[in-house]
Protein backbone atom coordinates (compact mmCIF):
# COMPACT_ATOMS: atom_id res chain seq x y z
CA UNK A 1 0.00 0.00 0.00
CA UNK A 2 2.88 2.29 0.55
CA UNK A 3 4.13 2.05 -2.96
CA UNK A 4 0.75 2.42 -4.26
CA UNK A 5 0.71 5.73 -1.98
CA UNK A 6 3.96 6.86 -3.41
CA UNK A 7 3.39 6.20 -7.09
CA UNK A 8 0.11 7.57 -7.04
CA UNK A 9 1.78 11.11 -5.07
CA UNK A 10 3.93 11.65 -8.00
CA UNK A 11 2.08 10.49 -10.90
CA UNK A 12 2.47 14.30 -12.24
CA UNK A 13 6.38 14.11 -12.25
CA UNK A 14 5.66 10.95 -14.41
CA UNK A 15 2.58 10.24 -16.62
CA UNK A 16 3.63 12.44 -19.45
CA UNK A 17 6.52 9.74 -19.83
CA UNK A 18 3.56 6.65 -20.04
CA UNK A 19 2.34 5.42 -23.48
CA UNK A 20 -1.42 4.93 -23.94
CA UNK A 21 -0.69 0.89 -23.92
CA UNK A 22 1.40 1.18 -20.84
CA UNK A 23 -1.45 3.20 -19.14
CA UNK A 24 -4.13 0.59 -20.92
CA UNK A 25 -2.16 -2.98 -20.45
CA UNK A 26 0.12 -2.47 -17.32
CA UNK A 27 -1.37 0.31 -14.86
CA UNK A 28 -4.67 0.42 -15.17
CA UNK A 29 -5.38 -2.99 -14.58
CA UNK A 30 -3.91 -2.68 -10.96
CA UNK A 31 -4.56 1.31 -10.62
CA UNK A 32 -8.44 0.83 -10.48
CA UNK A 33 -8.24 -1.54 -7.61
CA UNK A 34 -7.39 1.77 -5.58
CA UNK A 35 -11.15 2.57 -6.21
CA UNK A 36 -12.42 0.35 -3.91
CA UNK A 37 -9.73 0.52 -1.54
CA UNK A 38 -10.74 0.83 2.44
CA UNK A 39 -8.18 3.36 2.84
CA UNK A 40 -10.07 7.01 1.72
CA UNK A 41 -6.71 8.51 1.27
CA UNK A 42 -5.86 5.80 -1.47
CA UNK A 43 -9.36 6.23 -3.37
CA UNK A 44 -8.87 9.66 -3.34
CA UNK A 45 -5.29 9.34 -4.79
CA UNK A 46 -6.66 6.93 -7.06
CA UNK A 47 -9.49 9.61 -8.01
CA UNK A 48 -6.91 12.07 -8.69
CA UNK A 49 -4.41 9.86 -10.62
CA UNK A 50 -6.92 10.51 -13.64
CA UNK A 51 -6.34 13.53 -13.92
CA UNK A 52 -3.39 12.81 -15.23
CA UNK A 53 -4.23 9.43 -17.37
CA UNK A 54 -7.23 9.84 -18.80
CA UNK A 55 -5.94 12.35 -21.40
CA UNK A 56 -3.81 8.98 -22.57
CA UNK A 57 -6.40 6.55 -21.99
CA UNK A 58 -9.13 4.91 -24.71
CA UNK A 59 -12.39 6.30 -24.80
CA UNK A 60 -13.86 2.54 -24.88
CA UNK A 61 -11.94 2.62 -21.12
CA UNK A 62 -13.00 5.47 -19.79
CA UNK A 63 -16.97 4.86 -20.47
CA UNK A 64 -16.68 1.36 -19.51
CA UNK A 65 -14.76 1.12 -16.81
CA UNK A 66 -13.74 4.62 -15.51
CA UNK A 67 -17.01 5.95 -15.47
CA UNK A 68 -18.37 2.82 -13.64
CA UNK A 69 -16.17 3.47 -10.91
CA UNK A 70 -16.75 7.47 -10.75
CA UNK A 71 -20.39 6.22 -10.35
CA UNK A 72 -19.34 4.38 -7.46
CA UNK A 73 -17.20 7.11 -5.87
CA UNK A 74 -20.05 9.85 -6.57
CA UNK A 75 -21.86 7.93 -3.40
CA UNK A 76 -18.41 7.20 -1.04
CA UNK A 77 -19.29 7.62 2.06
CA UNK A 78 -15.75 10.35 2.36
CA UNK A 79 -17.29 13.87 1.13
CA UNK A 80 -14.04 15.45 -0.32
CA UNK A 81 -14.11 12.20 -2.26
CA UNK A 82 -17.67 12.98 -3.29
CA UNK A 83 -16.71 16.39 -4.59
CA UNK A 84 -13.61 15.17 -6.53
CA UNK A 85 -15.48 12.90 -8.44
CA UNK A 86 -17.50 15.72 -9.92
CA UNK A 87 -14.57 17.74 -10.23
CA UNK A 88 -12.98 14.67 -12.18
CA UNK A 89 -15.92 14.29 -14.05
CA UNK A 90 -16.27 17.67 -15.37
CA UNK A 91 -12.89 17.98 -16.21
CA UNK A 92 -12.57 14.45 -18.38
CA UNK A 93 -15.95 15.43 -19.84
CA UNK A 94 -14.26 16.46 -23.11
CA UNK A 95 -12.42 13.10 -23.30
CA UNK A 96 -15.71 11.34 -23.26
CA UNK A 97 -17.42 11.93 -26.14
CA UNK A 98 -20.62 14.05 -26.87
CA UNK A 99 -23.47 10.80 -26.64
CA UNK A 100 -22.14 9.96 -23.13
CA UNK A 101 -21.67 13.52 -22.19
CA UNK A 102 -25.62 13.78 -22.70
CA UNK A 103 -25.99 10.44 -21.17
CA UNK A 104 -24.21 10.65 -17.98
CA UNK A 105 -23.17 14.11 -17.16
CA UNK A 106 -26.49 15.83 -16.54
CA UNK A 107 -27.25 13.19 -13.71
CA UNK A 108 -24.20 13.01 -12.25
CA UNK A 109 -23.74 16.70 -11.32
CA UNK A 110 -27.47 17.12 -10.67
CA UNK A 111 -26.62 14.21 -7.70
CA UNK A 112 -24.07 16.18 -6.12
CA UNK A 113 -26.27 19.30 -6.43
CA UNK A 114 -28.36 17.33 -3.65
CA UNK A 115 -24.97 16.36 -1.94
CA UNK A 116 -25.26 17.51 1.90
CA UNK A 117 -21.13 18.34 1.88
CA UNK A 118 -21.27 22.21 0.06
CA UNK A 119 -18.05 21.84 -1.83
CA UNK A 120 -19.73 19.03 -3.67
CA UNK A 121 -23.23 20.90 -4.11
CA UNK A 122 -20.28 23.58 -5.22
CA UNK A 123 -18.52 21.49 -7.55
CA UNK A 124 -21.97 20.19 -9.41
CA UNK A 125 -22.43 23.42 -10.07
CA UNK A 126 -19.17 24.70 -11.02
CA UNK A 127 -19.07 21.51 -13.73
CA UNK A 128 -22.59 22.05 -14.97
CA UNK A 129 -21.78 25.36 -16.19
CA UNK A 130 -18.70 24.11 -17.73
CA UNK A 131 -20.24 21.54 -19.57
CA UNK A 132 -23.63 23.38 -20.81
CA UNK A 133 -22.28 22.43 -24.25
CA UNK A 134 -23.84 19.50 -23.69
CA UNK A 135 -27.24 20.43 -22.30
CA UNK A 136 -30.87 22.00 -23.99
CA UNK A 137 -33.76 23.48 -22.26
CA UNK A 138 -35.29 20.87 -24.77
CA UNK A 139 -34.61 18.19 -22.09
CA UNK A 140 -32.20 14.71 -21.69
CA UNK A 141 -29.05 16.49 -22.44
CA UNK A 142 -29.46 17.10 -26.17
CA UNK A 143 -27.66 20.04 -27.50
CA UNK A 144 -30.10 22.34 -28.94
CA UNK A 145 -30.13 21.80 -32.69
CA UNK A 146 -28.52 18.73 -32.15
CA UNK A 147 -30.96 16.16 -34.68
CA UNK A 148 -29.64 12.75 -32.90
CA UNK A 149 -26.69 12.46 -35.03
CA UNK A 150 -23.02 13.34 -34.02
Amino acid sequence: RSLRRSLLETIDGYSQHLTTSVIEEQIYPQLQTGFNDSHAYIRELTLKSMLALAPKMSNKTLVTSVLKHLSKLQVDEEPSIRANTTVLLGSVAPLLGDATCRRVLLNAFTRALKDAFPPARIAGLRALVATKQYYSPGGAGARRGDRGGS
